[in-house]
Order: C-alpha cells, then sequence, then structure tokens
C-alpha cells in the first residue's frame, strides 16, 4: 500500500520499513533520514505528481501522505506547516484541510508529531518502544525504541513480540464492520481517530486539534451557504488531481459532486463501477449525459477471481474493515488501475443528518447511533466472542469522545468518526491501485454539523429503517445546481455490494432466512454457486474458530447456517475471514507470507 512511514529512533532505514508495506511494482520510496529519525512516503509517483511531499530543514523533518487542499489559498509554505505543526500551538493544523496523514520528527530533541485530517480520511497506525508505559489518560514514556509510525500495520507488528489480537477490536468488527476509535486489531498498536494529534516526547499525548462550532444556522440561506463551502472544498481537491476521475455511483452525493465539478477545468471524468444503495449504472448514465460529462462504465475482469481480490483487500485494509463493504471489490482490486489515476469522491457525507436530525433533547445518543449504523446486533457479537467483552463500550466511547453539545450535533460527529473507521478506510482498497481524494474540509464539516433541523429532515422517529427517508439537504442542493438532477430515479445499487447491515430495532442474529435488503447479498450468492469461493471462506472460518477471542463452537454454527442457506446478512462472515486471512499473514507467518501474491484454494 502506499502510505506514510518512519520512526523517531532504532535505525531501521526506510528500505526496510517500506518493505514490509504490501507493494506494488510501479510505487516510488521518497524520504528523508536524518540521524536516528527516518521518515517516508510510499507512492504512485508520476501517476499521482500532486500528492505528497517530504520535507527537510530547521531539525525537522517531515512527511505528508496526501494534500493539503487549502495551502495554496493560506499562502503556506511547508516549511511554515511543519514549524507549526511541531509547536506546542494547535493553530496551524487547526488551519489546515486534507486529505492526508502527516509526520514532524525534532531531530535535536526526538519529539514526534502526527496529526490526522479533520475526517479522518487515512489511517496513521503508531507503536511506542516496548520499553513505553502508557496510562489510561495518554500519559507515559517513550522508551528506548522512541516511536514508529505507518499507514499500515505491518511495518509496526514486525517488530513486536508475541503480537496478538485485541478481543474489543474485534468485537467492533463485527458490530459496526470496522475498527473504531484508537485500537487496532493487534494489542500494543494504536490508530490516531480524525482531527488527532499525537506528541511523543517526554510523555505520550493525544488532542484532539480542531472541533465544529457548537452554535446552530439559521435556516434561511443554509443550502447556499453549505454548497458554496462544498464547492470550495472540493475545487480544492480536484486542483491537487490533474488527471481525474469522479467516483459515480449515480447516488444522490455523487450527483452534485458530478454538477460541481461539471464545469471545472480541466474536465472531470466520472467512473461507474457499480456502487452503493440509491445509484446504479442507468442513473449514473443519464446524470452524466445530463451534465455533458464522459461517463466510463467499468466492469471488472472475469479472470480476476473474488478470492484474489478478497485477499487483495484485506491486505489493503489490515481486515480492520469488513471486506464485504468494498464498493466494487473485484473491480477496485484489479481494472481501477487501468482506468484513472487519480479518483475523486464528492463525500457529502449526509446520511448521518436523517437519523440524528430526529434526536430530541431527552434521546440517547449512544442508542441512536447504536440502532441506526450498527451492522451486527451486540448479542450476536457477544455470542461469536470467546472473550468477556461487552460490544456496547465501543458505542459508548465513539459518543463520549466526540464534541459535546445538542444530541445531534454530538451525534453527528459520532457519526463522523465512525466513518472514518470503516467507509473511508475502506479507500485504502482504490488507494493501492490509484490515488484518491476525499473531503476533509473544516469550513464544510463545521457548516454541516451546523445544519438547521429543517434541513436535517422532517417527520420520522429515529427507530425508522436505516436509509428510510432522505436530508432535505440533498433536494435543495440538487435544485440549486439543476432542477432535473433531482428528478433523475435512481435505481437499486449495481453490481456493487450489500452493506450487510441488519434493520434497527431486529436483534437478528444474522441466521434467518434472508429478507429485505439483506436478500440481495451477492456474497451470499457467491458463496452458494462458487466453489473456489466456498473453500475459501470454509477455510478461514475453519481456523479463526480456533483463533483467541474468537468462539470456535458460535463460529461452527455460523458456518453450518452459512452453508445451510440460513443467513440473511454475509457481514460476519466478511469480518470473520477478514480477521484469519489478516492473522496468517502478519501473526503466523509474518513478512514471507506478504510477499505470496494471493491466495490458492
Amino acid at each position: 500500500m502506499t502510505g506514510l512511514i518512519g520512526r523517531s529512533a532504532g535505525g531501521e532505514r526506510l528500505d526496510d520499513l517500506a518493505e514490509a508495506m504490501v507493494g506494488e511494482d510501479w510505487y516510488e520510496l521518497d524520504g528523508a533520514v536524518e540521524g536516528p529519525a527516518a521518515v517516508g512516503v510510499l507512492e504512485h509517483g508520476t501517476r499521482d505528481p500532486d500528492a505528497n511531499v517530504v520535507w527537510e530543514g530547521d531539525g525537522l523533518v517531515g512527511a505528508v501522505y496526501g494534500v493539503v487542499s487549502n495551502r495554496d489559498r493560506l499562502a503556506l509554505s511547508w516549511g511554515e506547516i511543519f514549524r507549526g505543526v511541531a509547536d506546542e500551538s494547535r493553530d496551524v493544523l487547526a488551519r489546515l484541510d486534507g486529505p492526508f496523514a502527516l509526520a514532524c520528527v525534532d531531530t535535536r530533541t526526538g519529539a514526534v508529531h502526527l496529526a490526522t485530517d479533520k475526517a479522518g480520511s487515512r489511517p496513521l497506525y503508531y507503536a511506542v518502544g516496548d520499553d513505553a508505559v502508557t496510562a489510561e489518560d495518554g500519559s507515559g514514556h517513550a522508551g528506548a525504541d522512541g516511536v514508529a509510525f505507518a499507514s499500515e500495520l505491518g511495518p509496526l507488528v514486525d517488530g513486536r513480540d508475541d503480537p496478538a489480537l485485541d478481543p474489543r477490536a474485534v468485537s467492533d468488527l463485527l458490530l459496526f464492520g470496522g475498527v473504531v476509535g484508537e485500537r487496532t486489531l493487534v494489542e500494543g498498536v494504536a490508530s490516531l481517530p480524525p482531527a488527532t494529534r499525537l506528541t511523543v516526547d517526554d510523555g505520550v499525548s493525544t488532542e484532539r486539534y480542531w472541533e465544529p462550532t457548537a452554535a446552530g444556522l439559521a435556516p434561511s440561506g443554509y443550502p447556499d451557504r453549505w454548497l458554496g463551502d462544498y464547492r470550495r472544498a472540493l475545487a480544492d481537491v480536484a486542483t491537487t488531481a490533474g488527471d481525474r476521475s469522479l467516483w459515480f455511483p449515480g447516488d444522490a452525493d455523487s450527483r452534485i459532486a458530478a454538477a460541481v465539478l461539471a464545469d471545472q477545468s480541466p474536465s472531470t471524468r466520472t467512473l461507474t463501477a457499480g456502487g452503493r444503495r440509491g445509484g446504479d449504472r442507468e442513473a449514473a448514465a443519464r446524470v452524466a449525459a445530463r451534465l455533458g460529462t464522459a461517463n466510463t462504465q467499468a466492469h471488472a475482469d472475469p479472470d480476476h477471481h473474488l478470492v484474489d481480490a478478497v485477499a487483495d483487500a484485506v491486505a489493503a485494509t489490515d481486515g480492520m474493515v469488513a471486506w464485504s463493504a468494498v464498493d466494487a471489490l473485484e473491480y477496485v482490486t484489479d481494472g481501477l488501475h487501468g482506468d484513472a489515476d487519480v479518483l475523486v469522491h464528492g463525500d457529502a457525507a449526509l446520511d448521518a443528518a436523517t437519523w440524528a436530525g430526529a434526536l430530541g433533547a431527552d434521546d440517547s445518543v449512544a442508542g441512536a447511533l447504536y440502532r441506526n449504523e450498527r451492522v451486527l446486533p451486540a448479542a450476536a457479537v457477544r455470542d461469536l466472542l470467546a472473550a468477556a467483552v461487552d460490544p456496547l463500550d465501543a458505542v459508548d466511547e465513539l459518543v463520549t469522545a466526540s464534541v459535546a453539545g445538542p444530541p445531534e450535533r454530538t451525534a453527528v460527529d459520532a457519526a463522523g468518526r465512525l466513518r472514518a473507521a470503516t467507509e473511508l478506510r475502506s479507500r485504502a482498497v482504490q488507494r493501492r491501485q490509484v490515488g484518491t481524494r476525499s473531503l476533509a474540509s473544516g469550513p464544510l464539516l463545521d457548516t454541516a454539523a451546523r445544519m438547521p433541523a429543517a434541513y436535517r429532515v422532517g417527520t420520522r422517529p429515529i427507530s425508522a429503517p436505516v436509509g428510510s427517508g432522505t436530508p432535505p439537504i440533498r433536494r435543495a442542493v440538487a435544485e440549486r445546481l439543476d432542477p432535473e438532477l433531482a428528478g433523475i430515479p435512481a435505481g437499486t445499487a449495481g453490481e456493487g455490494p450489500s452493506d450487510g447491515a441488519a434493520t434497527p430495532g431486529d436483534e437478528s442474529d444474522g441466521s434467518s432466512p434472508a429478507t429485505g435488503r439483506a436478500a440481495g447479498d451477492p456474497y451470499l450468492r457467491r458463496y452458494a454457486t462458487d466453489d473456489r469461493f466456498r473453500r475459501f471462506v470454509d477455510d478461514l472460518l475453519d481456523g479463526v474458530g480456533d483463533r483467541p477471542p474468537v468462539d470456535g463452537d458460535a463460529v461452527s454454527t455460523l458456518a453450518e447456517r452459512l452453508a445451510a442457506g440460513d443467513l440473511s446478512s454475509f457481514a460476519p462472515v466478511a469480518a470473520l475471514t477478514g480477521v484469519e486471512l489478516w492473522a496468517r499473514r502478519h501473526l503466523d507467518d509474518g513478512a514471507g507470507a506478504r510477499r505470496r501474491p494471493g491466495i490458492e484454494v
């Protein structure tokens, strides 16, 4: 995978750290080494020349993985940015818009500063030396080996003695489809949440450097303000990608993005390869024709088997996301590389606005987040784990880590942090093949968080099914851009996979016959008809049942129900098989397994 790598001490060459990353033959390594400190970026090179930077000066070495999309607008040099990051103040960081992950090492003192963008568009993991003692309040000591950091878990796991799976992380993966908060699949390796700065100096500390404003906005003129901030954010990221394509399932958010980019120069192509609910190929083609935008209808290579696609997706995401949630999985792990250099995502990210807008002053944010965002019910997660873990702890921690204020403000922020751990993290699969741009704009996130209730939702109970209704802001914006856009119907999603989410309030453990939207789960159908895929899944389920903290009997029951066609969702199977596949490569077999191009079953 492309990504950020480095450490403050320890002596490893950048080449050694890069070797532990998942690679492609066209990747290039750019880095800086000064004394024991080393930072670098593994990148797509000439395919995405405007992304990433390595900087050295004033006793600092630093790297940005991605782009600071508003750097020209701020008129900041890279030296000013890295000096600002290393400063105790949060002022410079708070002004930067992403998508990026960055690192800065002060080679005079050994102090390390890491940061993620405001949306958490790119993962950044870190591990403090074996001598570290880290307290619950984030304080501690860096230890003799300093701190190592990377956009993948591999370089950090390789240096640990007897690494083990984190039970709560596996619980998160089953509950939400992704590992949330500061945890990773491996005990002792941490993840940096969105809008967070880590400082390792005399101690180890993290702080949130930016949060949306508390005060709301008046309904009058709100759609124009939102659209203005959105236009600016999308234009900023688009200008950092010379040869760009818009990921375009044809749903409401991608239509807004296509309309905004339609009159920009150079032009932006649209790329349709199936997609999530709310869009399809026919709708995408109609919208592109309406806007006069070139549209490529991409298809997977029939010779690229799903088994190999899953192996590639798990490698790209470190098993931190259930692979079944990756859009157009077989295409993005193979054909995407030949069709695009840089992929732009529209990222209006308004899905949480509907259910969050229905929250009253006395409603539980944690309860609403669980009902509307979970993939499996907590009871089903408990059954699949042998460890004494309460899955609902993850819900409470997400809410506690989110901004205070009215319930809808807290809920939207919590949903954004969850989105960083699931949808945005899954884009690493695309980023393995091409450059990517997601929106991580402070003004846009701030305006969205302050959305008036009238534009969040009409009358709708919080217990209503996920996806029912749509926030009025979508239609208001679409009508301002082009009234005919809002009138083009969207059918069911194309060949993209279902997210496998259960209906809120349905405490099924996935064992009942397929009903509703889960009935279209393509992986359940594929398991029933594809011998190689079935053997692959069965082998991984058999293995994960013997791996702590998973309950072997519960996994055996899950496998039996899968074979009998009684599961309504493939989501728990995807989560567990991803854990097992990743653990075999990194916990059991080490670096030798990572060099295998695929899994033969």
